[in-house]
């Protein structure tokens, strides 16, 4: 879409009440860590919100900061 002049974002959502901001987990993960940067790299916006929810509703809490800097070197 990007590609073509449109907006691409991708939008996730925090249930954790003690999450201050937002990183992808490379640790579980790395393959989708890199693709994330990869796209935003490409223009793909990155947009992350805490959530509180319930069985009768889900309320967002407020916008976090997205941390995409790259994770540090694990073992020697």
């Amino acid at each position: 879409m990007v590609a073509r002049g449109e907006r691409a974002v991708i939008v996730f959502f925090v249930g954790r009440a003690d999450c201050r901001r937002f990183r992808p987990a490379d640790e579980v993960d790395p393959a989708y860590g890199a693709t994330l940067r990869e796209v935003v790299e490409r223009g793909v916006e990155v947009l992350a919100y805490r959530m509180r929810f319930s069985p009768r509703r889900v309320v967002l809490v407020d916008r976090l900061p997205v941390d995409l800097s790259r994770p540090a070197c694990q073992g020697s």
